[in-house]
């Protein structure tokens, strides 16, 4: 793939994930930053871990057709996934968190996050972009976004990565895109 072209999809997994943010801080209601995108060909899966060596395990895949096809994750660390339930729910860290809530909580702030890459991409382009149907993976995202990946044609290909954060270190995610040959 040229740098060219590597350069094009990073502005624009940037331009999403910017979006992505702003929508992040008013669902949650503190300010959530964006890293600048990190580009790589062939690196391995859960190549970024955090200071405590908590991987990304949980997370919402979604398929992107239209004017980008790509692969595109948003994938929580596990005291991510309970600190984002807790903080959209209002709960307490001793009240206990029934599953499905959690499930349910994650699938929409996924779709949230994702409809806004997709939306600031396709604005940018002028163009348009459909997220799939969400796939919700709660301990192996890492793995079924490359299984995608691959079945979309993406062998070992580029990976853009945009890390969104608060400022204590709590709340957080990672928008992950993967392009994909087109249909």
């Amino acid at each position: 793939m040229a740098e060219s072209e590597i350069d094009r999809l990073s502005e624009l997994a940037s331009i999403g994930a910017g979006h992505a943010a702003r929508a992040f801080s008013q669902l949650t209601g503190r300010t959530i930053t964006m890293d600048p995108p990190d580009a790589s060909i062939g690196r391995p899966p859960a190549a970024r871990e955090s200071d405590t060596g908590e991987e990304w395990r949980s997370g919402v895949i979604f398929e992107f057709d239209g004017c980008v096809s790509a692969v595109v994750g948003i994938l929580f660390r596990p005291s991510m996934c309970d600190a984002v339930v807790r903080q959209l729910l209002g709960a307490g860290t001793d009240e206990e968190m029934p599953p499905e809530t959690v499930e349910s909580v994650l699938m929409e702030v996924g779709n949230v996050l994702a409809s806004h890459v997709a939306s600031a991409i396709a604005d940018t382009l002028n163009a348009r972009l459909l997220p799939s149907i969400p796939t919700l993976a709660l301990d192996d995202v890492e793995e079924q976004l490359h299984q995608l990946a691959e079945a979309r044609g993406a062998k070992r290909g580029l990976r853009i990565e945009c890390q969104l954060m608060d400022r204590a270190g709590e709340l957080g995610g990672l928008v992950v895109m993967i392009p994909v040959p087109a249909d």
